[in-house]
């Protein structure tokens, strides 16, 4: 949803404003091409921009807005296209909500009906202009009806943490959790046989120490790799300064075929070398996976979820 509030411009200068807009206009459609629909308050218009300015000031009175024609028709035109969130409002949205760090409480309806949704385990991101004093990422709000995070972004790249914190926050069942994958982990494929029951422990217990270890993985794995020239022992250090025990297999047991070939994993019909693994506990719970393959568009495979592999 778009948060209405954070077309508050502020002190901004008429540059920072135009770049602002632009890059929101950006992400509007990007999102608008992807799998992410955006919804807005139906009042959108009458948003408080400072200095006498409404949102409709905004992007229709050429006499008053400090935008250019260009980036203004963008913005009219997107807007134009998104449903309204409040046609069949529920009952106890608050219209004031405060926000972490914010100086004061703000009117912003939108907020408040992600705030609600949180309240109810059930989680809704906010766009925001990149004008914003809120901080990205989850934030606590706070409303006539309790407490609770919100995630607020200006960036597409910001989507994966989204999902992440949805998964974070709403608990979802292990199906859901594989479900949502794609969007909180772009740079991997989860192998459709992965199952938590492979590990020693729960799906409860180890959902956490799971999302955070992959979520590791997809973002920084490959950067590292890079960077080191794929060095491994570089590798393990720089992700371990990430918090990610890591390594590839031993000498002795990459020399022995057998024990290596219980790290290939088939996957629509090509096999995968998944000999890289994330401990979760330095005894038990491993995540095998990939080098980054271009048979999976770069991404890299998450072969296995397991209790411990036989070593040489």
């Amino acid at each position: 949803m778009l948060d209405e509030s954070s077309f508050a411009l502020g002190p901004h200068d008429v540059v920072q404003v135009r770049r602002a807009v632009a890059e929101l206009n950006d992400l509007l459609e990007e999102l608008r091409e992807g799998t992410h629909p955006v919804a807005v308050w139906s009042d959108l218009y009458e948003a408080d921009c400072g200095e006498g300015l409404v949102l409709h000031d905004l992007l229709f009175d050429p006499e008053r807005t400090p935008l250019d024609r260009d980036e203004r028709m963008r913005l009219m035109q997107a807007l134009a296209r998104l449903p309204h969130w409040d046609e069949a409002t529920p009952s106890g949205v608050p219209l004031e909500v405060s926000v972490e760090d914010a100086p004061e409480a703000v009117f912003a309806p939108t907020v408040g009906y992600a705030l609600l949704a949180a309240t109810q385990r059930f989680s809704v991101g906010c766009v925001v202009l990149p004008l914003t004093t809120t901080g990205g990422g989850l934030r606590k709000v706070r409303g006539e009806c309790g407490d609770g995070e919100v995630f607020f972004f200006s960036s597409a790249e910001r989507l994966p943490h989204f999902w992440r914190a949805t998964i974070t926050l709403e608990k979802p069942s292990e199906q859901e959790f594989y479900r949502r994958a794609a969007d909180a982990f772009p740079n991997l494929v989860l192998h459709r046989k992965l199952s938590f029951s492979s590990f020693d422990g729960s799906y409860q217990d180890l959902r956490e120490p799971v999302l955070a270890v992959l979520a590791e993985i997809n973002d920084g794995f490959a950067v590292v790799w890079d960077e080191v020239n794929g060095q491994p022992r570089e590798v393990e250090v720089r992700m371990g300064s990430r918090g990610i025990d890591m390594s590839r297999e031993s000498v002795k047991t990459r020399a022995s075929p057998k024990h290596m070939a219980m790290r290939d994993v088939d996957h629509d019909g090509v096999r995968f070398r998944c000999e890289w693994h994330a401990k979760l506990e330095r005894h038990r719970n491993r995540i095998h996976f990939s080098l980054p393959d271009q048979a999976l568009g770069g991404r890299m495979l998450i072969g296995m979820f397991i209790d411990h592999l036989p070593i040489a």
